[in-house]
């Protein structure tokens, strides 16, 4: 089973750019009080903290155990960085290129190089390799909610990756799992196996097909299907994937009323733009 914290990384990695681009220079340059690290500074620090946990994540294959962790002078090399007066885009392609490497590192890890002791003096602490990627994953966190505050804490609200739908699927005896919802929408993955034996639902629907290929029954038509498709099921049809390849994956769009919104799939249109 895959290090839970190999997708919330993957996550940071997608969403964190795209809402720190996003904030203004003056916003992120700014000192919340004299002593205190602007937003800037913060993220510098981050990437001094994926600089030196790289190199702890690496050499620990190598190293006698248990491996203890050497502190390094956070505050002093912020201030040596001069990250205050540097360019956010510098400072964050920095951050991303290291935990880009880092998160490569964990992938490549066994399960028996997660169990390799760790010891961390300075806070008396004792644990092994998979505690310590827990330990940086939060301590990241921390610092990104610090940096972000509100858009950051709904980030498990708006985003969701295949990855953590099929991490979340070898835990379920289910082959769904629910990952977002609002409202009247929910989204859902979905993994078949052998035979697809679901029912017609109560709500309108769409699948975006995420891999595999295979044919779609839809309200007594059918018709092929490959990754990239979307398909569009009306409330109370019935329907399934038939034929589909053995790396079949699917996103599941609900919304709308009970019942569907208006009509039935003899009265779709196809939209077309000029």
């Amino acid at each position: 089973m895959e290090n839970p914290f190999i997708e919330r990384m993957r996550k940071h990695l997608k969403a964190v750019p795209v809402l720190l681009v996003a904030i203004e220079e003056e916003v992120v340059s700014r000192k919340p009080e004299s002593g205190k690290w602007s937003k800037k500074e913060i993220l510098g620090h981050l990437a001094d903290s994926a600089l030196y946990n790289l190199g702890r994540f690496t050499q620990i294959r190598f190293c006698e155990p248990p491996y203890v962790i050497v502190p390094y002078p956070q505050a002093e090399l912020v201030s040596a960085n001069n990250y205050q007066s540097q360019n956010l885009g510098e400072i964050l392609r920095l951050w991303m290129t290291l935990n880009q490497q880092i998160l490569s590192v964990w992938e490549s890890y066994s399960d028996e190089e997660l169990k390799i002791p760790i010891e961390n003096p300075k806070f008396e602490n004792k644990g092994d390799l998979e505690w310590w990627i827990e330990d940086y994953t939060e301590h990241m966190e921390h610092h990104l909610n610090q940096i972000l505050g509100a858009q950051y804490k709904d980030l498990n609200l708006w985003l969701t990756t295949a990855d953590e739908g099929l991490d979340m699927l070898s835990k379920s005896e289910k082959p769904f799992v629910k990952l977002l919802e609002h409202g009247s929408m929910s989204v859902e993955y979905y993994v078949p196996e052998f035979e697809d034996l679901q029912t017609p639902h109560d709500q309108d629907e769409l699948y975006v097909i995420d891999q595999g290929q295979g044919v779609f029954f839809n309200g007594g038509v059918r018709h092929a299907f490959e990754a990239g498709d979307v398909l569009f099921v009306s409330a109370g049809v019935e329907h399934r994937f038939e034929l589909f390849s053995d790396d079949f994956a699917t996103w599941v769009i609900f919304y709308g009323p009970k019942g569907g919104e208006n009509g039935n799939l003899g009265s779709l249109e196809r939209v077309n733009e000029n």
